[in-house]
């Protein structure tokens, strides 16, 4: 498979999220979106460039958290893997799938080093899992499946944030409720904080029923007030890029 050279732009593959200014949001709705995973498994410090690392780094000991080096390695060394089809592509339709996060594997035994590495490719709409040896610089097993959805990643995310805001012809509650709150209309993301969940259809809403065979976010938005929008009237279906109404 043929990769973009080295630059690291995947879902932040080593970016810091942009989710920061927000503590916890619940996002709760009928049709069930998902706690954020814990952000430190998918947060990294962009250094130097910003490049993925090529050659192997200084590996830790097999149950150690990763380290920012070993997960960028093993992010390049999982995407590039002919396991995963050189029509992936991400959510912003770029030839690459989506970095989603970097752990160590649950099952992990006492030798080697190795890192899960899970991807998302918009192309089929399919999560990959990668266990990667780093030792070996090898990815030594591939999981894929359609309908399986991760929690969103920061680029995930902010992509979510920026199709609610440009939608067109669509007239959301929660930039209503911003304007009433702030006095002022919102234009930019930059205006609010904001996180997202995985959204599903589980037969309790009027739309949705795309979500989960795509993927779909549902976001949780914070006035500078701190007041909290409604946003529960809507899902982004990242997958086609659109707004899909609930009722």
């Amino acid at each position: 498979m043929t990769t973009a050279p080295g630059r690291t732009r995947v879902a932040g593959a080593v970016v810091v999220a942009a989710l920061s200014a927000l503590a916890v949001v619940a996002l709760s709705s009928s049709g069930g979106a998902e706690e954020d995973r814990d952000q430190s498994r998918s947060r990294f410090v962009v250094s130097g460039d910003g490049s993925l690392p090529t050659e192997r780094p200084k590996l830790r000991e097999p149950r150690e958290p990763l380290s920012p080096e070993e997960s960028g390695y093993a992010i390049r060394v999982a995407q590039g893997d002919d396991s995963v089809p050189a029509s992936a592509t991400d959510v912003r339709g770029e030839s690459m799938p989506e970095f989603l996060y970097a752990d160590v594997p649950t099952d992990v035994d006492s030798s080697g080093r190795k890192a899960l590495v899970v991807l998302y490719d918009y192309t089929a709409d399919t999560t990959y899992h990668q266990t990667v040896d780093l030792r070996a610089g090898k990815v030594v097993e591939s999981l894929s499946a359609a309908s399986l959805q991760p929690p969103l990643s920061a680029g995930e995310t902010e992509t979510a944030m920026r199709h609610a805001l440009e939608a067109e012809g669509e007239t959301l509650r929660f930039t209503r409720e911003f304007e009433r709150s702030e006095g002022v209309p919102l234009l930019s993301e930059e205006q609010v904080s904001y996180v997202a969940g995985v959204w599903t259809y589980d037969g309790t809403t009027d739309g949705g029923r795309e979500c989960g065979a795509e993927r779909c976010a549902q976001l949780g938005i914070r006035a500078p007030s701190g007041t909290y929008l409604d946003t529960t009237d809507f899902v982004v279906n990242l997958s086609d890029r659109s707004i899909v109404r609930l009722h």
